[in-house]
């Protein structure tokens, strides 16, 4: 029963510390855990079954632990889990055709950005001049890419 437990702390151990090299970043929980793990497991095999056993254990495990981590990082293991599928959408891709002149009213504040109701359809908008109050009367002054620039229509 002794040497399972010491078994399970080994095995468990390692498993730790391969997840943390490979998967988790950074020091974490995991490491600590799986050096945790590890070193109490030698420490029952040296009080258990001598120095002798204790250090063939340690080299094996040490051996293990590096077999471990070089077949999981060579393996296709890793593939299975890695996002394969390609993103092609765009971030605030304009669907509707603004253009210079086009009229429209604020519907939140712009300070300096805020959104804007032109064209029939609610847009992401800016201003450089001043801040426009919410249901302003605004007018398109400049369109670059998927940047709409506004300014309030004085009356």
């Amino acid at each position: 029963m002794e040497l399972l437990i010491i078994l399970v702390l080994l095995i468990c151990g390692m498993a730790l510390l391969v997840l943390e090299l490979v998967v988790v970043p950074g020091t974490t929980v995991v490491g600590i855990g799986g050096v945790a793990l590890t070193i109490w497991g030698l420490v029952r095999v040296y009080g258990e079954y001598g120095s002798t056993v204790g250090s063939s254990v340690l080299t094996l495990d040490i051996l293990l632990c590096i077999g471990l981590i070089v077949y999981s990082l060579k393996s296709k293991t890793w593939k299975k889990l890695a996002q394969t599928e390609e993103i092609d959408s765009k971030v605030n891709e304009i669907k509707a055709k603004v253009s210079i002149g086009d009229k429209g009213k604020s519907v939140t504040r712009l300070a300096p950005m805020g959104t804007a109701f032109i064209n029939g359809e609610n847009m992401e908008v800016y201003t450089a001049t001043s801040f426009v109050d919410p249901d302003t009367d605004v007018v398109v002054e400049q369109v670059e890419g998927n940047r709409i620039k506004v300014k309030p229509i004085n009356n």
